[in-house]
């Protein structure tokens, strides 16, 4: 059993799940999304169900807008809407002076008819029904009745599971620094406590570590130290989870400072937050294993592999990995193929670092991630699509600096 935790989002994951994934220690997926996945979605994995609550972030800060297409026409409502429909009460986290003074009795019904529906699909543990963390005090009020709620109706239900409560960040200033991080700490003990939840999910909705960003090597350095204090401020029985990211959630775990890392399944590799929108569709991307990173699949991609071959003697390990790629380039215009290039490599990558003993994993990490950034220091600027993640080391650089 490997111990990463997939977040399953759509049919073509579970398919990845059963290709790659099928060692996987439990899987997450979303109220919203399960009844269209259901069907491919396979019935020996433990089943965390998150009720998708959070999406009542994007109603509070009206960033949710229809596209240009859409304006004055009559839109189809999306799965979280169509969900939220189902809820009792469904106003009232949408509804930011609601939020000044909650109802218990309004909660307690809206709470129930949500968790209700997550023991419909039988799961092994329920993410306790909260909003999304914001740099204010504005949610710290309801977050806790919410709790508190949660564990009303567990105690009178037959659900005997865990509860996790989640840590949704929504930008990285709420966790920058030891004071910032000290404020937060009682609004959420007090919320652990009061739902008698046993596992904590951690996660920046803000952060795609996979950009190579020039600011990363401090955000990096200040997530970490938040999931030091959470050792601290929780007993060893609590069950920690981070992520899913590309690279940070594999040093968390590699570090012990999370039990669990959360992962996304060939795309993704950055929680969005679900809500009354349908979801952009990023880029396509593969993976340059030699790098430890992905990139975009665009013409320049394939000039920069041929460019990168030019400068690789062929009896270099490296070599043949590059040169698969470019033989194979054609296959990765098609996005499944793409996806899955990228979850078998990072499978694989999980697997090479699980494999070694827990107290040796920092340095395993750090040699794998070291290599990858000597060997992109030799490569070619990577295509202006990267960004200002254009240095073909830059990604492992950050990471690699994190590791101890």
């Amino acid at each position: 059993m490997a111990w990463h935790i997939p977040f399953v989002n759509t049919e073509d994951d579970c398919h990845r799940l059963t290709d790659f994934y099928s060692d996987s220690v439990m899987l997450r997926v979303s109220l919203d999304s399960i009844d269209a996945i259901r069907p491919a979605l396979s019935k020996k994995f433990p089943l965390w169900i998150d009720p998708s609550v959070a999406g009542y972030h994007h109603i509070l800060t009206r960033i949710s807008k229809p596209s240009k297409k859409t304006v004055g026409q009559k839109r189809a409502k999306t799965a979280w809407e169509n969900l939220i429909d189902k809820f009792q009460k469904k106003e009232i986290l949408g509804n930011a002076d609601f939020l000044k003074k909650p109802d218990d009795v309004d909660l307690k019904e809206f709470v129930t008819s949500v968790l209700d529906l997550c023991l419909e699909y039988k799961p092994n543990w329920i993410t306790v029904p909260q909003l999304p963390l914001v740099n204010d005090v504005s949610r710290n009020k309801v977050n806790r009745s919410l709790a508190k709620a949660t564990y009303e109706w567990k105690s009178g239900t037959t659900f005997e599971g865990k509860l996790v409560l989640p840590l949704i960040f929504t930008n990285q200033q709420q966790y920058k620094g030891k004071t910032e991080r000290n404020k937060r700490r009682s609004v959420i003990k007090n919320c652990y406590e009061a739902a008698r939840a046993s596992v904590i999910w951690a996660v920046d909705t803000s952060l795609s570590d996979r950009k190579g960003s020039g600011t990363f090597r401090r955000r990096f350095s200040n997530l970490i130290e938040f999931h030091k204090d959470l050792l601290k401020w929780f007993s060893k029985d609590t069950t920690i989870i981070a992520g899913p990211y590309w690279g940070m959630n594999l040093v968390l775990w590699a570090r012990e400072l999370c039990d669990y890392p959360a992962i996304s399944l060939g795309s993704g590799y950055q929680y969005h937050i679900p809500g009354p929108f349908y979801p952009a569709k990023g880029s396509d991307r593969v993976a340059i294993p030699p790098l430890r990173r992905s990139v975009v699949v665009d013409a320049e991609l394939r000039r920069w592999l041929t460019e990168a071959l030019k400068r690789l003697d062929p009896k270099d390990s490296a070599y043949q990995d590059i040169s698969s790629l470019k033989e194979e380039f054609d296959l990765f215009l098609d996005r499944d193929l793409a996806r899955n290039q990228v979850a078998k490599f990072y499978k694989q990558w999980f697997d090479e670092l699980e494999a070694v003993p827990a107290a040796g994993r920092p340095l395993a990490l750090y040699q794998v991630l070291s290599s990858a950034f000597v060997f992109g220091k030799k490569m070619p600027k990577l295509s202006r699509s990267e960004g200002s993640g254009g240095d073909p080391a830059i990604v492992a650089q950050q990471l690699m600096l994190n590791c101890f």
